[in-house]
């Protein structure tokens, strides 16, 4: 709602201009004047109404009445007129009579002024002259709702004000105000910052002895605003670089000035890299590998993209398999409907069920109200993944192969089934013939998943990649961090190639992320590389394929069980050993399970 800006001023804010006035008027004419504002009080007068300056009439008053008349009106005598028959003070008032008229600013009233007679001699008066002290009282009244009018809009304009300053003050950018004579007038609190200045030592200053690259004659010339220009300011030994845009200030056709937006470069090439990255990391172009294998299969499934037949993906952990399922939503039919994620591993027993299936009211104690829908169902006319699925119990693999069967679902407790649209892609770090194998997973559900099965070979089999991500990488992190890496020297390029990376591209990204943080330098040397790249890389023998294939297990041990060592047994510090080696949690628990390592770690008094 539109504020009316008459109501941020009152009779008060302007008393010390309307007891002058009174004054004046007494001075002047031989009557007593009384100032009264819409609350009934007396905030200015003369004679015997100065003394009651801070008194409230009541409702029985002629004030009052005048405020709900809002029209002016003459009392000739109040003893036995009408109008103070009410009023509280009748007994002791002296008054013979008084011209009463409303203080008005667009139809509001804001009060009243009063010409008051005590003795005969000023009532006579009074009633002689009533028609030409009526207009004079007019001129009065609007000279006071001048100064109302001139108060509201000084109140308003410096709320305007104090609005204008607190947005340009919000914004990232920093905004450079500079007038039409080239001499900065003001800086935000972004510019201050990005300059490392405060304002007042700029202020007054011309932009071109402050900013390298900026022209008055040309900023004088120009017929529309510049766009990302290169501006330069120096600070102490050290110069600043900004992208600038530069738009005239104009009142009416006559320019008066300019506003100066400034970011910095690296911040620019933050946001860049961030949007291109968005907008490239649910495609398949957004999948990094040049290999004929990734190549391979990055045309396979953007050929099966387009059917809603369903996908089984299978790959180590950290090779980027939701990735690919993500991309294959994206190129079909379905882009625009929901892809819902779900990490079966990640999820307790106990509750996946009713996340996948959602449950209804009084299923359970703590079930909500009205139940709760589940994720088959938040991801109707898209794609839900199924991420670990060799993770997921018995029980519930027989409901996910109705699911496939005729794409019916049943909540927890209900008793109506429902029909579902959606495709299913499932992926896993296991093999799941094996656990068929070991009665650990159904086979018909198998069969009924593997439609189209793909394998992403793990990142030491396609060492031809990793040139690639380390390339984009560098560029990555560049950004992030503001560094100026070119990329490794020979030694420790040799071995980042010769190191098995178990925790495939997430461990990559991590071990660079780390040597990005601490190198100083424009290459990563050795001595910048993480600790189990450089205890291991070299151990690696490399003269009989046999003998290489057993010393990368063997390397994937040996870092399972260096990183638990570093971290501890609990279990916050199994997530951070998780991290560390670039895979999920659950994926750690599975390695140590599968080679033993508990009753290693047991026996070295970890736990």
């Amino acid at each position: 709602m539109k504020k009316n800006y008459t109501s941020f001023s009152n009779l008060k804010s302007v008393q010390d201009y309307i007891q002058s006035v009174a004054d004046a008027f007494a001075a002047v004419l031989d009557f007593e004047v009384a100032i009264v504002d819409e609350n009934l009080e007396v905030i200015a007068g003369t004679g015997k109404y100065k003394d009651q300056i801070g008194v409230i009439y009541g409702t029985g008053s002629i004030s009052y009445q005048l405020r709900c008349t809002q029209k002016s009106f003459l009392v000739s005598d109040p003893m036995k007129g009408q109008l103070c028959q009410n009023c509280n003070l009748k007994e002791t008032c002296k008054v013979l009579a008084g011209l009463l008229y409303p203080i008005k600013l667009r139809d509001k009233v804001f009060g009243s002024i009063s010409l008051y007679a005590f003795n005969e001699t000023q009532k006579e008066n009074l009633l002689k002259d009533f028609a030409k002290l009526e207009t004079f009282l007019q001129h009065v009244v609007e000279l006071i709702s001048g100064k109302l009018n001139e108060m509201a809009l000084y109140k308003q304009s410096k709320e305007v004000a104090e609005q204008f300053n607190t947005l340009i003050n919000s914004v990232r950018e920093g905004i450079v105000a500079v007038n039409y004579h080239g001499k900065i007038t003001h800086l935000n609190r972004s510019a201050e910052n990005l300059l490392m200045v405060q304002s007042n030592l700029l202020n007054g200053r011309r932009v071109e002895e402050v900013f390298s690259g900026i022209s008055m004659g040309t900023l004088l010339k120009m017929t529309q605003p510049y766009v990302e220009q290169d501006v330069f300011y120096k600070k102490d030994q050290k110069t600043l670089h900004f992208m600038s845009t530069i738009t005239e200030v104009k009142y009416g056709e006559e320019v008066g000035g300019f506003v100066i937006s400034i970011r910095s470069i690296g911040e620019m090439r933050k946001l860049a890299g961030r949007v291109i990255r968005e907008e490239r990391k649910h495609t398949f172009d957004g999948i990094l590998g040049q290999s004929t294998a990734m190549t391979d299969i990055k045309k396979k499934m953007c050929r099966v993209a387009t059917t809603d037949s369903t996908v089984l993906i299978t790959g180590e952990s950290g090779t980027g398999k939701e990735l690919f399922a993500r991309a294959i939503h994206q190129e079909s039919m379905r882009k625009n409907a929901p892809f819902i994620a779900v990490n079966c591993g990640a999820i307790p027993e106990s509750l996946l069920e009713s996340e996948l299936f959602g449950y209804e009211e009084g299923a359970f104690t703590g079930a909500r109200r009205a139940g709760k829908p589940g994720k088959f169902e938040l991801a109707n006319g898209g794609t839900i993944l199924l991420d670990e699925i060799g993770d997921m119990p018995l029980h519930l693999q027989v409901k996910l192969l109705r699911v496939l069967q005729d794409f019916t679902i049943e909540r927890v407790g209900g008793i109506k089934p429902l029909v579902v649209d959606v495709r299913i892609i499932a992926a896993t770090n296991r093999n799941l013939e094996e656990m068929i194998q070991a009665n650990q997973f159904r086979s018909d559900l198998f069969y009924r998943l593997s439609v189209i099965p793909f394998h992403i070979p793990p990142l030491r089999e396609r060492k031809e990649d990793l040139k690639l991500l380390i390339h984009c990488f560098i560029q990555k992190y560049n950004l992030i961090l503001e560094k100026h890496i070119q990329g490794y020297t020979k030694e420790a390029l040799t071995k980042m190639l010769e190191y098995p990376w178990p925790g495939n591209v997430r461990e990559l990204e991590n071990a660079f992320e780390y040597s990005a943080n601490v190198c100083t330098d424009s290459l990563i040397d050795v001595n910048y590389l993480p600790d189990r790249i450089i205890k291991h890389a070299t151990t690696i023998p490399v003269n009989q394929h046999q003998e290489r294939i057993q010393s990368i297990a063997d390397l994937e041990r040996n870092a399972l069980t260096e990183a638990l060592n570093r971290f501890g047994p609990g279990s916050r510090a199994k997530e951070r050993a998780a991290r560390s080696l670039g895979m999920s949690r659950s994926t750690l628990y599975r390695k140590i399970k599968e080679m033993d390592l508990e009753d290693q770690i047991n026996a070295k008094g970890l736990q």
